[in-house]
C-alpha cells in the first residue's frame, strides 16, 4: 500500500521528546525521517534506566520507523558543507535547539531556505524563537511551571506537584507534526517552504489558558482538590475492596443513574444538587455516600454495575498492569518493537495514534543504531564516494 508521506524526506535533528515524537508521527505515515546524531551518539539514548545495549527505553519508540545517520554540526566547520548537500535534497529538517544553538549549528531557516527556498524548517524550544526568553532553555517541566499548570492539581496543603508523563513535550511533538503537515500544504501549493516556530511554553498555555480566563474574569482560581474534578461531578477516584475505580458522572442524566445505582434515588429531586455545579459545591454531602457504596464492592463488581448502567469509569492500574487488557490488545494501542538486541526481542512501544481509514500508519523498523544508515545516505543519496566517508570520518565530521 501507497503510504501518503512516502515522498517526504526529513531530516531530524530533534532531542528527547517533543522533536523526536514530531519525527515519529511523520514516519509512521511513511515519511522518510532521518535520525540525526553527533558521532558517538546524542545523550538522549542514554538518558534515565536503560537496558541491556546501554540505551534507555524511551529512544525506541520515539525513532521507530526512522534511518540514522551522523553528522557533527557543532565542532566541525566541514560539517556545513555536508547539511548543505542534505538540505538540498529534504523536505522538512526538525531541530530541539534554542535559537542562539540553532544559529551555531548552521540551522536557521533564513540561511537553510537560501540554500532550498521549499525547505520547511520546524523548531522545537521552551520558549521559542523569539521575544525576552528565546535563548533560556527549558523542558516540559518548566513549561508546566510556568504556565500555571502545576498549580491546578495535587492536594490541599502539600507541595506543588507536576504531571509525570510529559504531556507538554508530547502535545508541542503532535502540534509540530501538524504544522509540518500545514507547511507541506501550503508548500504544495506555493512552491515555498516555511518556518514552524514551536514553543513548549505556548502548549502549556493552551492546555492552562481557559483556568486563566476563570481568574482574571471570574476572580477564581481553580481549587486544589486532588482528583476530583473542580465544578462538575462527582467525578473521582474511589477506593473498592481490592482496589480503585475511577467514576466520572458530569451532566444531569449521569448524575441520575449514579445517584439510582448507589441506592439514593432520592438525591436525584434534592434542590441543592440539580445542576454540576450545585453538586460541587454540596460535595461534601454526596461524595461519602459514593465512596462508601464503593468501598462494599470489588473492582469488577463496580465496573460490571456502572458499565451497565452506562457511567464512564474505569479501574486504576500500575504500569506493570497495562498489558493484557483486552481492548489495548485487539485494537493495537499497544504494539513490540524487536531491538535486535539480547532481552529486548519485545519491547512494548504505543501503537499508531491516529487510526485512519484509507491511508493508515504503520510500524516497521527498529530505531537505527548510531549511524546504521550512514552509507546508504552519504553514498546513496548523496553520492559520496568511498574515499570521501573516508575523509569525513578523519576530520570528525560523521
Amino acid at each position: 500500500m501507497k503510504r501518503v508521506l512516502e515522498d517526504v524526506r526529513v531530516l531530524d535533528f530533534g532531542r528527547f521528546i517533543a522533536g523526536p515524537y514530531c519525527g515519529m508521527l511523520l514516519a509512521d505515515m511513511g515519511a522518510e525521517v532521518i535520525r540525526i546524531d553527533r558521532p558517538g551518539g546524542e545523550e538522549d539514548r542514554t538518558a534515565g534506566l536503560t537496558g541491556s545495549n546501554g540505551e534507555n527505553l524511551f529512544y525506541p519508540s520515539y525513532a521507530r520507523n526512522k534511518k540514522g545517520i551522523t553528522l557533527n554540526l557543532f565542532e566541525n566547520d566541514h560539517g556545513h558543507k555536508v547539511l548543505a548537500d542534505l538540505v538540498k535534497r529534504s523536505d522538512v529538517l526538525i531541530h530541539s535547539f534554542s535559537p542562539e544553538a540553532a544559529r551555531r549549528a548552521g540551522l536557521i531557516y533564513e540561511d537553510l531556505a537560501r540554500l532550498s527556498p521549499g525547505i520547511i524548517v520546524t523548531a522545537i524550544s521552551c520558549f521559542g524563537s523569539t521575544g525576552p526568553y528565546a535563548n533560556r532553555t527549558g523542558f516540559d517541566f518548566i513549561a508546566q511551571a510556568m504556565s500555571g499548570a502545576m498549580k491546578i492539581g495535587g492536594f490541599p496543603d502539600k507541595p506543588p506537584v507536576r504531571a509525570f508523563i510529559n504531556p507538554v513535550d508530547h502535545g508541542t511533538g503532535a502540534i509540530a507534526a501538524f504544522g509540518t503537515l500545514v507547511a507541506l500544504r501550503h508548500r504544495d501549493q506555493t512552491g515555498e517552504g516555511q518556518f514552524v516556530d514551536l514553543a513548549l511554553l505556548q502548549t502549556a498555555l493552551t492546555y492552562t489558558a481557559p483556568f486563566i480566563a476563570e481568574a482574571e474574569v471570574l476572580g477564581k482560581l481553580r481549587p486544589i482538590i486532588g482528583n476530583r474534578s473542580a465544578y462538575v461531578g462527582p467525578t473521582d477516584l474511589y477506593r473498592c475492596k481490592d482496589g480503585y475505580v475511577f467514576i466520572a458522572t458530569i451532566m444531569n442524566s449521569l448524575w441520575r443513574r449514579l445517584a439510582r445505582m448507589i441506592g439514593h434515588e432520592e438525591l436525584i429531586d434534592d434542590p441543592d444538587l440539580q445542576t454540576d455545579f450545585m453538586r460541587y459545591e454540596n460535595r461534601d454531602r454526596i461524595d461519602p455516600l459514593i465512596a462508601d457504596w464503593a468501598a462494599g464492592h470489588t473492582v469488577a463488581e463496580v465496573l460490571e454495575k456502572l458499565e451497565e448502567a452506562r457511567i464512564p469509569c474505569g479501574p486504576l492500574r500500575g504500569l506493570d498492569e497495562v498489558l493484557g487488557d483486552p481492548h489495548i490488545d485487539s485494537e493495537k494501542m499497544i504494539e513490540y518493537l524487536d531491538l535486535e538486541e539480547p532481552g529486548l526481542e519485545r519491547m512494548p512501544t504505543s501503537g499508531i495514534p491516529a487510526r485512519l481509514s484509507k491511508t493508515p500508519g504503520c510500524i516497521t523498523e527498529r530505531a537505527p543504531r548510531v549511524g546504521e544508515h550512514n552509507d546508504e545516505i552519504y553514498q546513496d543519496l548523496l553520492g559520496y564516494s568511498t574515499a570521501t566517508l573516508d575523509d569525513l570520518k578523519r576530520k570528525g565530521v560523521i
